[in-house]
């Protein structure tokens, strides 16, 4: 991370946070600098994937079956009943990674550094497992013709997708700019999505559930600027000055205060930091309604354009 020392003390000079408060959050924030360059995660609430238990509850009776024709010697039964498991397993596996991954924040990412790509999700490579695992049992475990397993493995697939959901193969969002212009806005873009995460995370590590709400308030409101300007990138000169001060500022100040508010219980320090956040919130609207009265101001013009279009080929 590039130095910013300056910016954060600009910040909080403009918020009013002065005195003891202002030297903590600085001191705090030079103890922090090699910490945060390399962007650790701060504990965050994971919910727990219980729903990919009920494929493991789903492949119970494919592994008692294939013990069964082990005991009873049929080595075909158990060949194919076996073989279901192992992939109706593999299912319950991917899908708990999928869940694990999705709770962890790939968190809403949307700009990745490259746009739009392409992805294998991790999700419908374990609804392709079940499918495989469902058509097997039913054709060599069971004995079904193979349009019979096909209907099975179809079925499959769609209570999979109403259980858990199938996700996109291409993710990203397009930017309509041209090459060393969209590069430049692409990761102007994942740097800014990159500082919203650690408030995200920051705002899930807090105790302290009003400042918990105001830092996510604070990441929607950030979220919402950044599709702002990936649907219109020439509003990044615009936005400039809000992501290379108000967002790395709150950025910087949230991550310090999760990392150790436990360790300096301070109603002085509480209290500078909900000032600091409802200045920063501010600050946050405030920019975007800059952005959308610019939509409006950019509409205008096109109309007054389009009029005297019209005017000149002689169509009133």
């Amino acid at each position: 991370m590039r130095e910013s020392q300056p910016q954060l003390e600009e910040l909080l000079n403009r918020l009013g946070v002065t005195g003891p408060a202002a030297q903590w959050l600085l001191a705090r924030r030079q103890a922090l600098v090699p910490a945060t360059a390399q962007r650790p995660a701060v504990a965050s609430k994971r919910p727990r994937p219980v729903r990919a238990l009920l494929l493991w509850l789903f492949s119970a009776p494919l592994l008692l079956a294939a013990l069964s024709a082990l005991a009873a010697g049929r080595l075909d039964g158990f060949i194919g009943d076996a073989s279901a498991w192992l992939l109706v397993a593999l299912a319950a596996v991917l899908t708990r990674r999928a869940s694990i991954a999705t709770a962890e924040s790939l968190e809403q990412r949307r700009f990745s550094g490259s746009g739009r790509h392409w992805q294998l999700p991790l999700r419908n490579l374990a609804a392709a497992s079940l499918a495989a695992g469902t058509y097997v049992a039913a054709v060599y475990g069971v004995g079904h013709l193979a349009g019979v397993g096909l209907g099975f493995a179809a079925v499959a697939v769609l209570g999979y997708h109403l259980v858990y959901g199938l996700e996109p193969f291409r993710v990203g969002t397009p930017l309509s700019a041209q090459d060393k212009e969209s590069r430049a806005v692409i990761e102007a873009l994942a740097e800014a999505e990159d500082r919203l995460i650690t408030i995200e995370r920051a705002a899930d590590a807090i105790g302290n559930r009003e400042l918990s709400q105001r830092l996510a308030r604070i990441a929607g409101l950030g979220r919402g600027i950044l599709a702002q300007i990936a649907e219109r990138p020439s509003d990044l000169r615009r936005a400039r000055r809000f992501l290379t001060v108000f967002l790395e500022g709150a950025e910087q100040v949230s991550d310090g205060y999760a990392r150790t508010h436990r360790h300096a219980d301070s109603a002085e320090l509480e209290q500078s930091f909900r000032t600091v956040l409802i200045t920063i919130e501010e600050q946050f609207q405030r920019q975007r309604e800059r952005l959308r009265e610019a939509d409006v101001l950019d509409l205008d013009v096109q109309i007054e354009v389009l009029k005297k279009q019209l005017e000149q080929e002689g169509i009133r």
